[in-house]
């Protein structure tokens, strides 16, 4: 799971959640990590969160080099804005193969809502996306990882048929497909390790933390701990 594609002279959009720094991979990295996916001859899904603009215009070219294909899952109330993919870059991304899906209407926490508002997040994005780009979209990746089995039934229930997650949720029972967030300033070595299943003790403590943080704390405690790491990593 990719967020932000950085160089130096990126773009960063405003209004970025906390702690999203966290997730910026340097474009050399990213192509390291790509060429070393590829040399391995391993299955992977690769995954791009938001719909940022660095990931069509640093992300994106790398990706067609080395013929890898994608899922990039976009948040349709910041197609456009500043920092963010448009309708012709999104188009793009499609005509090479790759996948586009929803990240929600507005990328609000979904567990915040009532039911009718979550329908209404899942629903209008992918309409939208439907209608704009002509293709059925059919995989959702959940906005920042707060969910449940209802949410997640009630994607199915719309019509999606893949609903991606960061951590799946503690005793849930749902089919879902959870996924491994690359961080700012992983080693190659730490990529191979993601890529082979192994995750070092220190970083299983700090899940471990953080996903608790998100059932006990909630969103501002949760945003306070990716605010704490990212002073940590500095």
């Amino acid at each position: 799971m990719y967020h932000g594609i950085i160089s130096s002279n990126t773009d960063i959009p405003p209004g970025r959640e906390a702690g999203a720094e966290l997730y910026d991979v340097s474009i050399d990295h990213f192509r390291a990590q790509m060429q070393c996916l590829k040399a391995s001859g391993r299955e992977a899904a690769l995954t791009f969160d938001d719909g940022e603009m660095n990931n069509y215009t640093l992300a994106f070219p790398v990706m067609k080099e080395l013929g890898l294909k994608a899922y990039f899952f976009i948040i349709v109330k910041r197609i456009g804005n500043s920092g963010y993919m448009d309708w012709k870059q999104l188009k793009s991304l499609v005509d090479e193969g790759m996948t586009v899906g929803s990240h929600g209407l507005t990328h609000e926490i979904l567990t915040n809502l009532k039911d009718t508002q979550v329908i209404e997040e899942l629903r209008a994005s992918k309409n939208c996306l439907e209608s704009n780009l002509g293709i059925p979209v059919t995989s959702l990746s959940i906005p920042r990882g707060f969910c449940n089995d209802k949410i997640i039934q009630m994607a199915y229930d719309l019509g999606y048929t893949q609903v991606f997650i960061s951590d799946r949720p503690k005793c849930s029972k749902a089919v879902c497909i959870p996924r491994v967030a690359v961080k700012a300033g992983w080693s190659l070595k730490r990529f191979k390790q993601a890529l082979e299943g192994h995750v070092p003790a220190r970083e299983i403590v700090g899940n471990v933390f953080k996903n608790t943080a998100k059932i006990v704390l909630r969103e501002s405690g949760y945003n306070f701990i990716r605010k704490t790491l990212i002073y940590i990593i500095k």
